[in-house]
């Protein structure tokens, strides 16, 4: 009778740590990854409340501060091209010098025009700019702005109240 009064105890006292384990692994508010802010790139020329009218067709769950003057020290540079125009400046040399374009970071399209990023250095390259005047392409400029969700009490290092999950933040 003694072994089975222990083993009731001990199968009662594990159901019990698996039931507090379940709902304490159920709380997804402070679980779940946030972030305070996000950066957002825009094309050479974009204005500041281009950009607010951007933001404002969404639905902003948080007040958040805008900064469009934002170096995130990240690629700054880009091409743009008719999409039709691209195997041919990549016949002629583009992606010849891996100097030129940054392999971890893949261009875009935008409608009919595709958006390709170049190093820095390419900016610099005399063989580059060649390739550009003989297809007629500019080099420009990205505008990054940085969406922040911080308020100005909060420190850069602690998330604080101000900030939206993860998830959200993709959406």
């Amino acid at each position: 009778m003694n072994k089975i009064k222990k083993k009731m105890a001990f199968f009662i006292v594990l159901l019990i740590l698996v039931v507090l384990f379940y709902g304490f692994m159920r709380i997804p508010t402070d679980r779940e990854p946030k972030i305070a802010g996000f950066l957002i790139q825009f094309e050479n020329g974009t204005t500041e409340p281009e950009v607010k009218a951007i933001l404002e067709k969404y639905n902003m769950t948080l007040n958040y501060s805008l900064d469009c003057n934002w170096n995130n020290g990240g690629y700054k540079y880009y091409i743009k091209m008719y999409k039709d125009d691209l195997p041919n400046v990549v016949r002629d040399g583009l992606k010849k010098d891996e100097n030129w374009t940054d392999s971890g970071l893949p261009f875009f399209t935008k409608g009919d025009y595709i958006i390709y990023p170049v190093t820095e250095q390419a900016i610099h390259d005399k063989n580059f700019h060649e390739i550009l005047k003989r297809h007629n392409i500019q080099v420009k400029t990205f505008v990054w702005c940085l969406v922040s969700y911080r308020d100005n009490s909060t420190r850069y290092d602690i998330l604080g109240k101000n900030c939206i999950t993860e998830k959200d933040a993709i959406r």
